[in-house]
């Protein structure tokens, strides 16, 4: 398995910097990042701890810094959310930050709670699915095909190609999942990543049902079967959230993930609070504990 945690909402470069450095130099293999546009005075955000005022990233600029900051540590913005790019400029700064970065780009994406913020950035929320599923289509032909001709229900493109183009396939995971709700995706959801994701990163909340993750992991290999693709290539992250578990708990909660089938370990420490010395001493405690199971 590979383990990986995440980044909090830190307004200071400074502190942003220290953090990632950190978690590197700690042998993390991933860290994550949530990404947004904007949002509205009247968003509904779906848990009290996040506001209007957080320092809210753009998931690709953020990766290209990232790029550049560390040396070895694999940068997954977790979630981007795709419907409000246009898919060339998406596939572009993707494959800018996965360049730039020596490969080490794991792109999650997904469709996005905050229906205001599509409707801020022009995108008729009702559309964000369909067009989700264009443009992760269409974003994979721009990072392969030196030109491309596309006629779809919201994309036209007529000989259109990004230079350069990604040295190795970026792999692209999909995330599903109510925020305020039980976090686990719906059906339909979980068959839109078995037929076009690579893998699957399981969002926070779904920690509170491990059992139920097993369910829902061995589902998506059965469905991504089923769509002839293989099962055994495809990946999963479950979450274990940081401000729910305790340190003796970790080690049982790490063999339970890898014994339903994760690939990936994601410490979902974002809004765990406290300082970024005592982020660092909790992810260290961690990695010490779990040591075994890496």
């Amino acid at each position: 398995m590979r383990f990986g945690c995440d980044i909090p909402y830190l307004a200071a470069t400074d502190d942003v910097r220290r953090y990632v450095l950190g978690v590197e130099d700690l042998g993390y293999h991933f860290v994550g990042y949530a990404g947004h546009l904007a949002c509205t005075l009247d968003t509904a955000f779906p848990a009290p701890f996040f506001t209007f005022d957080e320092p809210w990233r753009e998931a690709f600029t953020l990766g290209a810094w990232l790029s550049a900051v560390t040396t070895r540590i694999e940068i997954n913005p977790a979630m981007v959310l795709l419907p409000l790019y246009p898919p060339v400029l998406a596939a572009k700064q993707a494959a800018e930050v996965a360049n730039l970065s020596g490969g080490r780009l794991r792109l999650a994406a997904s469709v996005g709670w905050n229906t205001r913020e599509c409707e801020t950035l022009g995108i008729d929320p009702r559309t964000r699915v369909a067009r989700f599923e264009e443009q992760v289509t269409l974003v994979r032909r721009l990072w392969s095909e030196r030109s491309v001709d596309h006629e779809g229900r919201f994309f036209t493109l007529a000989g259109a190609g990004i230079s350069p183009r990604p040295a190795q396939p970026i792999p692209i995971w999909f995330g599903a999942g109510r925020v305020d709700g039980d976090g686990f995706p719906t059906p339909a959801a979980i068959d839109r990543a078995a037929r076009l994701a690579d893998g699957f990163k399981f969002i926070a909340p779904s920690f509170r049902d491990l059992d139920r993750v097993a369910r829902v992991t061995a589902e998506l290999r059965e469905r991504v079967a089923a769509h002839g693709r293989d099962p055994g290539a495809f990946g999963i992250e479950a979450r274990i959230v940081a401000q729910m578990s305790t340190p003796e708990e970790w080690p049982a909660l790490v063999a339970r993930c890898r014994d339903l089938g994760a690939t990936h370990v994601g410490f979902a420490n974002r809004i765990a609070g406290g300082t970024v010395d005592e982020a660092l001493a909790t992810l260290a405690d961690f990695a010490r504990r779990t040591a075994e199971l890496w």
